[in-house]
């Protein structure tokens, strides 16, 4: 038995230096120094934490650590009552590592969001994946040829590195990955005559000017809220006016000409009319407002594209570009694309991953507090009901301070959305569930526990 414990504190030896220490130690500073930076350039927490803390050689350093602090602890067999804080600390900090990484790949850290008396029950969650699915045939279903979790940060697809679909006769290969684009779009005329009209208009007083598109599609109307004022861009007879300021622009096919209504709220009823084409102005009556069109195409589309930028920013999104059956495709995260063949069509997904609940929350109220003074945020909170079929009907009052806490899972009041007047259209809510959280509180305390042992 003694020649065994030789033989193992020989073998040991390397293992539990203080050379393999210091290294553990110069390496893992490096690394939170290299995710520091990564973090400041991209301004990107999540690339740092995928591409550093996530990283192969982060888990190589944390795997060496616990091999040198298990390596410690035997070459001090046999243990006397002096070593019990010198145990308790290095069983600690192994713990703390496997609640870690319990944390890192059973636990959920996610977001909910939902309208006014919507409901919703799935967590979207930071991981995204990759899915093709056949297109509804004749039964209605849609059938999953392909899905799989991405890591495009760490592993970006690239030409020399292309990831590739085989979809029937033909290859579907994604070889380029942006990761902060924002999402732009055009009108531009189209050939089709299946093509909507669309027309590009200011409105404008002495104190505000603003310019947008409109296009018709499918739908007879395209609706465009500016406040005080709805603009109306519709079909000839297709529009019933129920009250308000409404800008009524009528389209007929082929045609420049468009007729114009305009109807006042405080004479409850139309009040001018008339036709105008590209060029032309209109006053509305309404807080002296001009209606401009400064352009008019009898059919368009919309085009989206993708400006690129170097770092994170507010509304940068990932995206990918790809080729298929001869044509090239780009499109952005949680969009999804449309392919056709002569045989077979299908749709591609990129998207951050949902996770289903067994239950649902539905979002009955809105409440927010503001500075006085300000339009600034002081207080918000939501009015939930829990939609169980296996437990009981529950009503609650989520704020910043009062999260939700139901099978596992806290929900707590993180944002808000709301409309250019001011007004609450959507609750955020924050979510996650953390399997490894008993174990990084017993990690905590025996560390804690050992530093006082140690000292005393």
């Amino acid at each position: 038995m003694a020649k065994q414990m030789s033989t193992l504190k020989k073998i040991n030896k390397p293992l539990a230096s203080l050379k393999l220490a210091v290294f553990v130690i110069l390496a893992m500073g490096a690394m939170s120094a290299w995710g520091t930076i990564v973090e400041s350039i991209y301004q990107d927490a999540k690339r740092a934490q995928e591409t550093v803390y996530h990283s192969w050689y982060s888990y190589t350093i944390f795997a060496l650590l616990s091999v040198n602090l298990i390596a410690v602890m035997i070459d001090r067999i046999p243990w006397k009552p002096k070593h019990v804080g010198f145990i308790s600390a290095h069983i600690g900090i192994i713990i703390l590592i496997l609640g870690s990484i319990a944390t890192r790949y059973y636990g959920i850290d996610g977001s909910m969001a939902f309208n006014m008396n919507e409901t919703s029950r799935k967590i979207t969650v930071g991981q995204s994946y990759l899915g093709v699915y056949s297109g509804l045939g004749a039964t209605g279903n849609m059938r999953t040829l392909y899905e799989k979790d991405t890591q495009f940060l760490r592993n970006p697809p690239s030409q020399e590195n292309p990831v590739k679909i085989q979809l029937g006769s033909d290859e579907l290969v994604i070889d380029r990955f942006q990761a902060y684009g924002i999402p732009q779009f055009k009108i531009e005329a189209s050939d089709k005559v299946t093509d909507g009209p669309a027309l590009r208009f200011q409105m404008s007083n002495e104190r505000v000017s603003e310019s947008d598109w409109m296009q018709l599609g499918r739908d007879n109307f395209d609706i465009k809220n500016m406040g005080p004022a709805k603009i109306v861009m519709g079909r000839k007879g297709m529009f019933r006016y129920t009250g308000g300021n409404v800008l009524l622009l009528e389209v007929q096919q082929d045609s420049d000409v468009i007729d114009y209504k305009v109807f006042t709220a405080s004479k409850n009823g139309q009040t001018s009319s008339g036709s105008v084409k590209a060029g032309d102005s209109l006053e509305t009556g309404w807080m002296g407002l001009t209606f401009r069109i400064l352009k008019f195409m009898k059919h368009a589309k919309a085009k989206w594209y993708y400006e690129y930028l170097d770092s994170s920013a507010d509304g940068t999104v990932q995206t990918i570009g790809f080729r298929f059956a001869g044509k090239d495709y780009e499109t952005g995260m949680n969009s999804s694309v449309r392919l056709f063949t002569d045989d077979a069509n299908y749709i591609l997904v990129f998207a951050n991953r949902q996770i289903p609940l067994d239950f649902a929350l539905r979002l009955d109220a809105f409440r927010v507090g503001r500075y006085q003074g300000t339009r600034r945020a002081m207080s918000y909170e939501s009015d939930v009901s829990v939609v169980d079929p296996k437990g009981n009907p529950l009503k609650t009052t989520i704020s910043m301070n009062e999260p939700l806490k139901y099978k596992g899972f806290p929900f707590y009041q993180s944002s808000f959305q709301e409309d250019e007047m001011g007004r609450p259209t959507m609750s955020i809510l924050s979510v996650n569930r953390d399997p490894g959280r008993p174990w990084k509180y017993l990690g905590s305390l025996l560390i804690v526990f050992g530093i006082i042992h140690l000292f005393y």
